[in-house]
């Protein structure tokens, strides 16, 4: 009987042994190395195994079953080593964690080597000269070995099978017979350890991991289950949140993934064998649009859009054998679109208000004056600027007006220009000049704004002659500039000059340097104010410039504020193009005489 068992665990030795050569041989990735160090482990652990059971001096015995654990303790690192390899986790398979593994081991032989530690582990009965199959006495180490052993096998094993159940539904067989095959020697070794009946007296693990190693070697070669490149693809396609249908030359379904099946609402039985058309037909199909395909949902009602792709399938001669047909659902991203633009619309129209409420919706009547002014948001409006301008009454002989451009664009700079507009209109009184007015306006925004906004502006008193003042009386203007553009004045003989003294931006500086002008317009003159978006204009590397302002006025001098107002903005268009890259805002106040009857301006 003893003589049997040691052939038997001899030649599960070198059964094992020749897998392990094969294996080195056919594969020289890490995965197949890894394989091979467990089928020596194992097939050392038999061999050494088989020489114990077959000597009869109980030291020479007690010394090969002390060899017989140089197998033992390498085989659960080996298997967990080759499981992540095998399961697609090569990268956590690092150095520092193959010397983690090896502590445990190394720890183990050293409390073997050491005499005075080794019956920790194991030892032979004081009997076991006179007992064939004499049972090994286990000590507190080995127990903790047992318990590391068992949970780096276990828990391998299970990531093993698991990773295996989660592929293609083809290959669960193949698991299960793995598994199946993982446990034998697994049982036969827990069966042994705690010394359960015959299986106290001999250990079988190595025997019954020729059926172990066999299967693995199997699957690695004759089903190239390391080679995962077919449970790849089914994993993929099992696992696809797209709706895939395989589709044969007549356009039936022979195959289908799971997300076709929750999308069709059918079995995968009441799928295959139908053609794809009569099922959409019967799945409540809305419409096919620019979006892709549109389907209403049976239950609920709701659409949702997807994807078609078709790809034809072609045999090893180029022939069609079908077609591939892949929904993918785009629903959210549809939504999302649909959000963004009405988010963009939403934008558009409060930039629309923000930069409506930058200019008066009309100008007032000015006694004996024509007003016009023009508006222009850069770009194509959508971005809000920061230029403003405003015409008001102070008392019945002095009107108000200011054009003004803040720092930068966007709400922060719409919000600065609404702060000085109606900063300006509550702090302006006739007796309070034009500079001083800017100066507590200034105040105010130094207080209010954030220091990277500034703002230029012109900002002026028009006085029209009183009833009883000559009949060819002029209009009284006195302007301040904060950093601004001179405004231009059109004379009767068509001659055209800048006005104003130059000063600070406001929001810079608490005490700015500001100056008051005085200007007068003689009947038929006329004033130009505007921001720098449209001396700025640009073509090339050349500015549209005062002098073109200049050149326009003087040509056109005989047209009314509106037709002047309209001409210029026509010029500025044609010499940048129709969108422009800064906002443009422009008053053009022409006296007519205190005698004369003018409309209402135009804004």
């Amino acid at each position: 009987m003893l003589t049997l068992l040691a052939t038997l665990m001899a030649g599960a030795g070198l059964v094992l042994a020749a897998l392990a050569a094969y294996v080195a041989w056919r594969r020289g990735t890490a995965m197949g190395w890894s394989l091979a160090v467990l089928l020596v482990a194992v097939a050392w652990w038999g061999t050494a195994y088989a020489v114990e059971l077959s000597v009869d001096e109980v030291a020479l015995k007690s010394r090969w079953g002390d060899l017989k654990y140089v197998g033992i303790v390498a085989l659960a690192p080996a298997w967990l080593v080759f499981v992540l390899q095998y399961t697609g986790r090569g990268e956590r398979v690092t150095r520092r964690l193959v010397a983690l593994l090896a502590i445990p081991p190394l720890v183990a032989l050293t409390i073997l080597a050491v005499p005075a530690t080794h019956d920790l582990v194991r030892s032979y009965p004081s009997t076991a000269h006179t007992e064939e199959l004499p049972i090994v006495e286990s000590g507190p180490a080995f127990w903790a070995i047992f318990a590391y052993n068992n949970l780096l096998l276990v828990g391998a094993t299970v990531l093993f099978v698991a990773s295996m159940v989660r592929l293609a539904r083809t290959y669960s067989r193949m698991a299960l017979v793995l598994l199946a095959s993982a446990l034998l020697p697994w049982a036969a070794n827990i069966l042994h350890n705690l010394e359960v009946g015959w299986f106290a007296r001999i250990d079988l693990t190595p025997f019954a991991f020729i059926i172990t190693g066999g299967l693995l070697v199997w699957g690695l070669f004759e089903e190239r289950l390391v080679d995962l490149a077919p449970l790849a693809r089914s994993a993929v396609v099992e696992s696809m949140a797209d709706a895939v249908f395989v589709l044969d030359a007549f356009e039936r379904i022979v195959d289908v993934n799971p997300a076709a099946v929750a999308l069709s609402d059918r079995s995968r039985g009441e799928l295959v064998g139908r053609r794809v058309r009569d099922l959409l037909d019967t799945s409540g199909i809305a419409e096919v649009g620019p979006g892709g395909l549109v389907l209403a949902d049976p239950t609920t009602g709701d659409r949702r859009t997807f994807d078609v792709s078709q790809q034809p399938l072609t045999d090893i001669s180029g022939r069609t054998a079908g077609e591939l047909v892949v929904l993918r659902e785009v629903t959210e991203r549809v939504r999302d679109q649909q959000r963004l633009q009405q988010v963009l619309e939403d934008r558009s129209r409060v930039a629309a208000t923000l930069q409506a409420s930058m200019v008066p919706t009309t100008l007032p009547m000015v006694p004996g004056c024509d007003l016009a002014s023009r508006y222009v948001p850069a770009g194509d409006g959508g971005e809000i600027g920061g230029d403003f301008l405003d015409v008001f009454p102070l008392d019945d002989a002095t009107w108000a007006f200011v054009l003004g451009d803040v720092s930068g664009k966007g709400a922060e700079a719409a919000a600065v220009s609404a702060a000085t507009r109606y900063t300006l209109r509550a702090l302006a009184v006739p007796g309070l000049s034009p500079a001083a007015t800017l100066r507590e306006v200034n105040a105010v925004l130094l207080a209010q704004t954030a220091s990277e906004r500034h703002c230029t502006l012109v900002h002026g008193h028009l006085r029209p002659p009183r009833p009883c003042d000559a009949p060819d009386a002029p209009l009284r203007i006195t302007l301040s500039l904060a950093g601004h553009h001179c405004p231009l004045v059109l004379r009767a003989d068509g001659g055209v000059e800048e006005v104003g003294t130059l000063g600070t931006a406001l929001a810079l500086f608490d005490d700015p340097e500001l100056h008051d002008a005085e200007v007068e317009l003689a009947p038929g003159e006329v004033l130009s104010v505007f921001t720098d978006g449209l001396v700025e204009a640009r073509r090339d590397r050349d500015q549209f410039g005062s002098e073109r302002v200049a050149e326009l006025l003087h040509a056109h001098r005989d047209l009314p504020a509106d037709g002047l107002a309209g001409t210029v903005l026509d010029a500025v268009r044609a010499f940048h193009g129709d969108e422009l890259v800064d906002d443009l805002a422009m008053l053009v106040i022409r006296y007519a005489g205190p005698d004369e009857v003018v409309a209402t301006g135009t804004p």
